[in-house]
C-alpha cells in the first residue's frame, strides 16, 4: 500500500471530518476522506497536464484549505520538490516554475472526429477562454482548436477560470486559421462561425451534421476570412436592446442548443 492509499485507509476509518491544517480565512477547515481523495485524483491530473515531472520545482497557490492539502500530497506523489511560495512574490515568478502547457496536436485531434468542436480564434481575455472552456465542457464538448496568433493560449488565469474544465478537454492550437477550417471541411466537418448578424439563426441549424463552430474576438468578432471560410455564419436572435452577449455566453448558449437538439432528435424509449 502506498503513501497515499495508507492515509486514504485511515480517513475512511476516522470518524466524523478531518481537521485541515492549512484553512484559508473563510474557507471550510475540515474535509472528509472521500473529499480529499478526489481533489488529490484532480491535483495529479493537474501536475501532470503542467508538464512538471518526477523531481523539478513548483510552488503552487491553492484557492481554499482541502485543494491545498491535496496540492502537498499530489506533489508528494508525483515525486516533485515543493518550494515555498510567500504572499510578497508576484504571480509571474509562479509561472515561471511550471512548464509549458503540452498542447495536442491539430492533426490528431481533427482525427479523432469529436462533434461538436469549438476553434477559438482572436479571444484575448483569459477569463473569457475558461469561460468558454467551461461552457462547453458542460455543453458535452470534449475537444477545443485556440489559434496561435491573436488569442490567449493557456495560463493560469485560464485554468483557475475554467473551474477544471481544461482538465477533460483535448486543446489543441493552429497556425493559419482559414487552413485548419480547410482541413476541418476536409474531415467532414460543417464549419459555422458566430456572429451577432449571422445569416441563420443558431435555432435553425442542422444539428444532425458534425459540426464546428468558430468564435471570434470580444471586439471584432469573427474575421472576415473567417466567415468566407465558414458553410454558415450563425446569430444568436436578441430579444433586448444590446446587439450581442459576451463570447462565453454565446458560445454556452450556441452549445446547449445543439446538445438540445441532439437530445431531442433520439428516440425515446416508451414508459
Amino acid at each position: 500500500m502506498n503513501f497515499l492509499e495508507n492515509i486514504f485507509s485511515r480517513l475512511d476509518h476516522a470518524a466524523g471530518r478531518v481537521l485541515l491544517a492549512e484553512a484559508h480565512p473563510g474557507g471550510d477547515r475540515t474535509a472528509t476522506g472521500a473529499q480529499l481523495r478526489t481533489q488529490v485524483a484532480a491535483a495529479r491530473a493537474y501536475l501532470r497536464a503542467s508538464g512538471l515531472g518526477r523531481g523539478d520545482r513548483c510552488a503552487l497557490v491553492a484557492p481554499n484549505s482541502i485543494w491545498w492539502t491535496a496540492l502537498d500530497l499530489a506533489i508528494i506523489a508525483e515525486g516533485l520538490i515543493a518550494v515555498p511560495l510567500y504572499a510578497r512574490q508576484a504571480p509571474a515568478e509562479l509561472v515561471a516554475m511550471m512548464r509549458e502547457y503540452q498542447y495536442a496536436a491539430f492533426e490528431d485531434v481533427v482525427a479523432e472526429a469529436h462533434d461538436p468542436l469549438l476553434v477559438i480564434d482572436g479571444v484575448t481575455d483569459p477569463r473569457n477562454l475558461g469561460a468558454i472552456m467551461r461552457s462547453a465542457e458542460c455543453a458535452g464538448v470534449r475537444a477545443i482548436v485556440i489559434a496561435r496568433d491573436r488569442t490567449v493560449g493557456i495560463t493560469p488565469i485560464v485554468v483557475k477560470s475554467s473551474a477544471g474544465a481544461w482538465i477533460h478537454l483535448r486543446i489543441a492550437r493552429c497556425g493559419n486559421v482559414a487552413q485548419a477550417l480547410a482541413a476541418l471541411k476536409d474531415a467532414g466537418y460543417w464549419v459555422v462561425a458566430l456572429a451577432p448578424a449571422g445569416d441563420v439563426s443558431i435555432y435553425d441549424l442542422d444539428t444532425s451534421r458534425k459540426l464546428a463552430f468558430v468564435l471570434g474576438s470580444e471586439g471584432r468578432g469573427v474575421r472576415e476570412i473567417v466567415r468566407k471560410s465558414s458553410d454558415f455564419v450563425a446569430g444568436i436572435p436578441m430579444r433586448g436592446r444590446i446587439e450581442s452577449l459576451n463570447v462565453s455566453v454565446a458560445a454556452a448558449v450556441a452549445l446547449f442548443e445543439v446538445a438540445r437538439c441532439r437530445i431531442a432528435a433520439r428516440p425515446r424509449v416508451p414508459a
